[in-house]
């Protein structure tokens, strides 16, 4: 009888022992079939005649059926690029930012086959009629939303010059000059909010 309990103590301390060390007896862990894979990308700094000129980051995370679902986030990124200029896709140059995270969503939504969607805009302050930043937020299906963080916007001194703040893009080409601001826009940043000359435009 003592000689039962002593095995039946030690078995119970090798499985303990397998447990804490993640061990499965020697048999190799299955991989779980549920699986929840997620993408996002963001196009940061991008200036627009929007709202009589706004500087805008572009957060997008979504959540594929399955690996095989995965596409070129390049083709989500086109699609975004189409509703950034004054009047892109329908939507007015006046637009509230809420009625445009709305309508890019729904484009994207549209397009790829997700389970979840999570699509965020961030607006300057300073280069709109508002001082302060601002954002809306989207989110459908299965994902978690952006966290609402303090928006994302370096530093812009420097960016009056040639060398300026080669990030940059300028989403439509204004005035019909390859690297200058409408004068609108302009006037409507802070003194430092935009850049005469871009270096890297769309």
């Amino acid at each position: 009888m003592a000689l039962r309990v002593v095995f039946g103590i030690l078995l119970l301390v090798l499985v303990a022992q397998q447990a804490a060390a993640g061990g499965s007896g020697g048999k190799e862990r299955r991989w779980p079939k549920e699986l929840k894979e997620d993408f996002q990308f963001e196009l940061r700094n991008i200036y627009s005649n929007r709202q009589n000129g706004s500087r805008y980051n572009f957060l997008t995370k979504y959540r594929y059926p399955s690996s095989s679902e995965a596409f070129d986030f390049h083709e989500a990124e086109e699609i975004i690029l189409k509703f950034v200029p004054a009047g892109g896709m329908g939507i007015k140059g006046d637009a509230f930012t809420e009625v445009l995270s709305l309508a890019i969503a729904k484009a994207l939504w549209a397009k790829f086959n997700l389970v979840g969607l999570s699509f965020r805009i961030e607006v300057q302050g300073m280069s709109s009629d508002v001082r302060s930043h601002y954002a809306s937020t989207v989110t459908v299906g299965d994902i978690e939303p952006w966290v609402s963080l303090v928006n994302n916007f370096p530093g812009c001194d420097g960016m009056d010059t040639d060398e300026g703040n080669k990030a940059c893009r300028i989403y439509p080409i204004l005035n019909g000059k390859d690297r200058d601001l409408a004068a609108i826009a302009a006037k409507k940043a802070g003194k430092h909010d935009k850049p005469k000359y871009c270096d890297f435009c769309g």
